[in-house]
């Protein structure tokens, strides 16, 4: 058997040198492709890995918009006691950072 063949069996039979030990790494993956049913992964067209994509990079930001209206509205009506009508209202926050950043 030249060099060639005994490499070509061990990348066949993965780390084994043995002839045994190619065959049982055969039987091994075989049974593995019977368990999963002998189908092949499907391929996702270039359109949905991008989305996804898109989606995994941008759930932090998303989850941190949430959490920051979410602590407005605890803020404001809970702790401040206020109208919840106003929460959202521009001219609230702009008054709020009058005083704030006011002259005194």
């Amino acid at each position: 058997m030249s060099m060639a063949d005994e490499r070509m069996d061990r990348e066949e039979s993965g780390f084994g040198s043995t002839a045994e030990e190619g065959s049982a790494g055969r039987k091994k993956s075989k049974s593995r492709s019977k368990a999963d049913g002998g189908s092949k992964k499907k391929q996702r067209s270039q359109g949905v890995n991008v989305l996804l994509w898109i989606l995994r990079k941008s759930i932090v930001p998303l989850i941190m918009v949430i959490m920051l209206v979410a602590g407005l509205y605890i803020g404001y009506v809970v702790l401040g006691k206020q109208a919840e009508g106003e929460v959202f209202s521009w001219a609230t926050w702009r008054h709020l950072y009058d005083l704030v950043f006011a002259e005194s």
